[in-house]
């Protein structure tokens, strides 16, 4: 099942980033060139719009700008295979531990849950993952 989640968000990823750049080489890219697309993700609320911006199949990490509508639910939830990191770029995202606003800086490792996220205005971040990004419901 596992391996569902991961190959799920690799294609998704992939077919989002036909502007993103792939490798270990260095570049820069205009993130406004980027047309957003649905992120799909099994278990997640449709809603998230996503512009990939990087991509490593040596390491499995990704970079991407993640959108969230206001009145998104993001369900509490864990990650198996990496970390993820999140810079709040725009907007107010409620959290159990307070809410995420602009130039806050979130990690949430490897097996441990978090959220869940309300999202109170239009949000934008910076998303990063560490290694394959998978996502399991963790709904107490």
């Amino acid at each position: 099942m596992l391996k569902n989640f991961v190959l799920c968000a690799a294609l998704i990823i992939c077919a989002a980033g036909i502007y993103a750049q792939e490798g270990d080489h260095g570049f820069a890219v205009d993130t406004a060139t980027i047309e957003p697309v649905a992120a799909v993700v099994p278990g997640l609320p449709a809603g998230i719009m996503m512009r990939a911006l990087h991509e490593n199949p040596r390491t499995n990490m990704s970079s991407s700008v993640m959108a969230y509508p206001k009145g998104f639910r993001e369900p509490r939830h864990y990650h198996e295979a990496s970390g993820h990191y999140m810079y709040i770029l725009k907007g107010r995202i409620s959290s159990p531990t307070g809410d995420l606003t602009p130039g806050m800086f979130i990690y949430a490792p490897p097996g441990e849950p978090h959220g869940p996220f309300n999202v109170l205005e239009d949000s934008e971040a910076l998303f990063f993952t560490d290694g394959p990004f998978d996502f399991i419901l963790d709904e107490q």
